[in-house]
Parts: structure tokens; C-alpha cells; sequence
């Protein structure tokens, strides 16, 4: 009870009326994400491998999602397949990959073996309005905050890897022969020698692992290894870097996609070309991760009601025929927090935003757009800083 109280403590200090105010933009609106450790596979046995693992390193996190970053981000494999899931599954145990995502939610210090609240606290914010800001007591909400972290906040913790290839027509690898002299310093007559290539693609394959983080879980690391800052407890900072069976990951699954043809076209920039076309693969696994597996389908706040907007759109692969429900944060009366269905939305035909990596108005009309545009199906009284979440 002694950590329970802890927590409290910190809560009431946080709570704020401002925490639950209107928040107009989704710069302003903080809403609990998905975290996500993204990786790649290096190919030890294939030439110009760091080509590829360059451009991967370069393409943007995610933004959905909250960067729980672990540091490594490539992984190799004595022995390939193609299905790399059980050797991803045995770098997993190697590393005690969960019990590193756990220390990092909990800001575990490498030096005493302390954690403390303030990663949680600062993603477990949320700003969007609530029709019942009449919240309980700011010591029952304290004690609520382990329940809410707990269920919105570490147990939606992933892990994604991607096996990444390029094809180009021609001589297999004739692709990463070329962008290769980027890295020797022969530039001269590349945008020839890209343009003779005749176009390529980026084969990407990604496997979705999610952190097992349950109550039975929560109060053995709460009970047994939590230490506090300032706390000296040798016992537990042993006992918790000694187990290496609490802290699971559980794979859920792989999808792969293929991007359409590309030429370089005498660009400019090759490599900005490369990871153009990595990124927007990669967030084409994403999407389709997310239409497979409900839990890692993100949520997005209304911008606005009249018309109702909100920033999501052909990178989730969001379709004219897509529906949404829209959410309400509610906080009941024990001060934990649910979300309750207030209506359903679509997408106005037309008027899905392009907002894939990298694409212009020149490429796409819809590019322009701010966000993509719905209508109501049901519901009614919707506000901005409602989230929406994709049903089908």
C-alpha cells in the first residue's frame, strides 16, 4: 500500500483543471497512444546490406505512436527464413527484450535500479474535454492512475520488425550496386546509372509482437521489484534483473507488402527517394496490422465538428467505405477511466487526405488537403478532442 499511496500523493499534484479542458488542434489534444520499439533485419550474408539498413535508420518513427525506443534497432540471424518470427522470438527471450520494455516505462535507473512514475505521467495526460469533468476525488483518481497505465497505456506496448529487400529489374541486386556508390563517394553519372535501372520495389515483411501486461503481472513488479527513487532496496533491484520469465512479449502476427514500381527518374536525391518508398511500405504493414488486430488500432482526435475533421487518412488506408466510431473519455466514479461509444462516422467520398510519407499536391489533389472530411452515421453532440477509432 505504501507504493499505492505514492502514487496517490503524485496524482493529486497533477490534477488540474487544465487537464480537462477544450483543446482545439491535435497539437493540443494529448490522448494516450500505442507505444512501439521499431526494428529491422540486417542480412549479414548480402552485399550492401548497410545500404539498407541506412535507409531504414533515416525513415521516420511512426508518428501515432509514442517512440519507446530501446536503442538497438537491427537484429541479424545466423540462419534466414522466410518466416523469421521464431528467430524474433529467440532474440526475444535472449535479451529479455519485455522485461526492457517494462524498464523503460517505469525510467529504471541503470545506476541504482530505481524507478519512478514520470514516463507514465507524461503519456497518460489526456486534454480532451469531458462531458463529466465532475471527476472523484483526486485521491481515488491517484489510485485509478495504476489501473488506467495498466490498461491503456503499457499493456498496448509493441514491438515491430521488418525484413527489408529491394528488387529492381535486371541483375538482382543491380539496385543496391548503384546506391551503394553513394557510400564509397562515386557519385558522378549515378542519376544515369539509377535511370538505367528501369524501376525497382521494396519487399517489406513485418511481424507484430505486443508486451503481456496483466494484473497478476502488474502486482509481482509492484510488489516484489518496484524500488522508488532514493529508495535503497538491493533485494529487489537483484530479484528484477534476475527474472527473465515475468516479462513476455506475445507475437501476434506478420503481414508484407510490396510498393508499387518506382523509378528514380534522375533524381536528386536517390537515397530521399529510397526512403520515401521504405517508409510508406512500412506504414503500409502498419495499416494493415491495425485492420487485423483491434488493439493496435490507433485512435485520432476530432479536430472539428461542423464539418467534422480529424488527421488521419490514406497512410492508415482509410477508404471512402471505412467507418469509425467515435469515443468519449469517460471517468467514473472509482476515478478509473473508460471510453464509451458515442456515435459513428465515414469518411465523405472524395475526401480522404493523401497523407503518405513524402507525397505532394503534384502527385495527389487530396494532398492538400488539412485532414479528411466525415459525416455523421449515428450519434449526435460530438466535440473536437473526441477520439475516433477505425471499426472496419
Amino acid at each position: 500500500m505504501g507504493f499505492l499511496k505514492h502514487i496517490a500523493a503524485v496524482a493529486i499534484m497533477l490534477l488540474v483543471p487544465s487537464s480537462f479542458c477544450q483543446a482545439q488542434n491535435e497539437d493540443g489534444i494529448e490522448y494516450e497512444r500505442s507505444s512501439m520499439h521499431v526494428m529491422m533485419i540486417k542480412h549479414l550474408n548480402q552485399k550492401f546490406e548497410d545500404v539498407v539498413e541506412d535507409v531504414f535508420l533515416h525513415s521516420p518513427f511512426p508518428e501515432r505512436f509514442n517512440d519507446h525506443n530501446l536503442g538497438v534497432k537491427t537484429v541479424s540471424f545466423a540462419e534466414m527464413a522466410d518466416d523469421q518470427s521464431k528467430n524474433i522470438e529467440s532474440f526475444i527471450k535472449q535479451v529479455n527484450l519485455g522485461q526492457k520494455m517494462v524498464a523503460k516505462w517505469f525510467n529504471r535507473d541503470k545506476r541504482t535500479g530505481s524507478f519512478n512514475m514520470e514516463l507514465i505521467k507524461q503519456r497518460g495526460f489526456y486534454n480532451a474535454t469531458q462531458r463529466q469533468a465532475n471527476v472523484a476525488r483526486a485521491s481515488i483518481r491517484g489510485l485509478a492512475l495504476i489501473e488506467d497505465a495498466g490498461e491503456n497505456l503499457i499493456s498496448n506496448t509493441y514491438l515491430l520488425v521488418n525484413d527489408i529487400s529491394y528488387k529492381s529489374k535486371g541483375s538482382g541486386n543491380w539496385l543496391l550496386k548503384t546506391v551503394g556508390s553513394m557510400y564509397t563517394g562515386n557519385v558522378s553519372g549515378m542519376n544515369d546509372a539509377m535511370t538505367a535501372i528501369g524501376g525497382f520495389r521494396v519487399n517489406v515483411k513485418s511481424y507484430l509482437f505486443r508486451l503481456k501486461w496483466n494484473e497478476d503481472v502488474a502486482q509481482t513488479f509492484y510488489t516484489k521489484y518496484y524500488t522508488e527513487d532514493g529508495a535503497n532496496d538491493p533485494d529487489k533491484v537483484a530479484g528484477f534483473k534476475a527474472d527473465s520469465e515475468l516479462f513476455q512479449m506475445e507475437y501476434l502476427g506478420s503481414t508484407e507488402s510490396i510498393s508499387s514500381e518506382t523509378n528514380f527518374k534522375a533524381a536528386k536525391d536517390p537515397k530521399a527517394v529510397l526512403i520515401k518508398v521504405c517508409t510508406q511500405t512500412i506504414d503500409m504493414n502498419i495499416a494493415q496490422l491495425q485492420h487485423q488486430y483491434a488493439d493496435f488500432r490507433i485512435k485520432a482526435p476530432l479536430l472539428s465538428v461542423n464539418p467534422l475533421k480529424a488527421d488521419i487518412g490514406l497512410k492508415e488506408d482509410v477508404k471512402d467505405d471505412s467507418r469509425f466510431e467515435v469515443l468519449e473519455r469517460i471517468l467514473e466514479d472509482s476515478g478509473k477511466t473508460s471510453y464509451q461509444r458515442v456515435g459513428i462516422i465515414r469518411p465523405v467520398k472524395g475526401m480522404v487526405k493523401d497523407n503518405r510519407f513524402m507525397v505532394t499536391s503534384e502527385e495527389s489533389a487530396n494532398a492538400a488537403l488539412d485532414a479528411t472530411m466525415f459525416e455523421k452515421v449515428s450519434g449526435d453532440d460530438f466535440y473536437p478532442g473526441m477520439l475516433i477509432r477505425e471499426i472496419r
